[in-house]
């Protein structure tokens, strides 16, 4: 069957809303201009021209994975993030909105060390369970537009998850240094600041997740153990030996999770401790600092 342009998207529409996907239309539409090339003005100029055969199929056949509930970011291989377009596969997170609550806040703290800095000495910021790179590429590449430059460092346990990382940093042309290993396991030297996004879902809440994280997301980049606190009690005891005096520790948390990780890094040294809240008004980021005894 032929298709023209305005038609193989209203069918694609039909088949998401009838496999029950919520952002049906949104999806159909990211599916189709990623198949087509097409942008919205030139769908509405091509509205009405025939599609080759093998563009249509090749669109159901993305169709097809969207209703078996794949993420449609894994599907197109892409997910935007702080203005920036981050490669990602199924061995990586996607990137969340709610995590650029941590990048901003990261960009405002590092701004702040990069003016205060003694001439001479570099600024450093090591990013842990970096996944896609997002946080750390973002960042590095927000100071770089306001002239700052950092010495970027990111590590993470799954190396397949590093091949991600390091492809988009050379691609964006962020500068990073990254490293294999489990949390602070291969760190090496002080830190100005410490950021991460560790797992933070209970174990026992990942069965009932949404299909498109439960079924395609890494579950080690999910699962924070029994209470969903097993990272920050392991980062908030150890990452003050990685600090510099005044440095900054700054983690991603879930939404209810903001009170006890406060008292965490209360019990291990910290001052100045904040609850940063998201978009939707919810607790989502814990900035304390470190300061040595």
């Amino acid at each position: 069957m032929e298709y023209t342009n305005r038609e193989l998207l209203r069918e694609g529409q039909e088949r998401l809303r009838a496999a029950g996907i919520a952002e049906a239309d949104v999806d159909a539409w990211i599916l189709f201009t990623g198949t087509t090339g097409l942008d919205r003005t030139a769908y509405f100029m091509q509205g009405n021209e025939k599609v080759q055969p093998e563009l249509a199929e090749r669109y159901f056949e993305k169709i097809g994975r969207r209703t078996d509930r794949e993420p449609v970011q894994y599907i197109e291989g892409t997910a935007p993030f702080m203005g920036y377009d981050f490669e990602v596969d199924e061995n990586v997170l996607i990137p969340r909105m709610d995590t650029e609550i941590l990048v901003a806040e990261a960009v405002k703290a590092g701004t702040k060390l990069c003016r205060e800095r003694i001439h001479g000495t570099s600024v450093r910021v090591l990013d842990m369970c970096t996944g896609s790179g997002c946080i750390i590429e973002s960042l590095y590449l927000s100071l770089k537009k306001d002239g700052y430059l950092i010495e970027a460092c990111a590590s993470d346990i799954s190396e397949k998850a590093l091949e991600v990382a390091e492809k988009n940093a050379e691609r964006l042309g962020a500068d990073v240094k990254f490293f294999k290993g489990n949390l602070f396991e291969k760190v090496d030297g002080a830190f100005n600041m410490i950021l991460s996004n560790p797992p933070y879902i209970r174990s026992d809440v990942i069965a009932g997740l949404e299909p498109e994280v439960k079924d395609y997301e890494p579950k080690t980049a999910l699962d924070g153990m029994q209470d969903g606190l097993y990272f920050y009690r392991e980062i908030t005891e150890h990452a003050g030996e990685y600090l510099i005096d005044g440095g900054i520790l700054m983690l991603e948390i879930g939404y209810d999770q903001g009170m006890e990780v406060s008292r965490m890094c209360r019990d291990n040294g910290y001052t100045d401790i904040k609850i940063i809240k998201d978009f939707a008004g919810l607790d989502r980021v814990v900035s304390a600092v470190y300061t040595r005894h």
